[in-house]
């Protein structure tokens, strides 16, 4: 049986600060309307395909570009500290 990778969604505020969950996300919610759910599901589908086992995939939201970007692939040792890395250079 083969396992895929995860794939998830982070917001990016104009701020740098990145929403992950939920609860957080509702927080600031107005500031996606731009966004299209259906094309964010579709993305997040195709990742999982290609999401190797053991890795991180994401769909990166950005409120200030109104950009949709995937990160396919990243280890999660990677991932976390280059977001935690953008963050402190802000």
């Amino acid at each position: 049986m083969s396992h895929s990778g995860s794939v998830r969604t982070v917001h990016i505020l104009k701020s740098g600060e990145l929403i992950f969950s939920l609860e957080d996300f509702k927080k600031v919610q107005e500031r996606f309307s731009w966004v299209d759910k259906s094309v964010i599901l579709s993305e997040i589908f195709r990742l999982r395909a290609l999401t190797d086992p053991g890795r991180y995939s994401f769909v990166a939201i950005y409120e200030e570009t109104q950009a949709i970007k995937p990160l396919l692939n990243l280890e999660p040792e990677f991932y976390l500290s280059q977001l935690q890395l953008a963050y402190s250079n802000l």
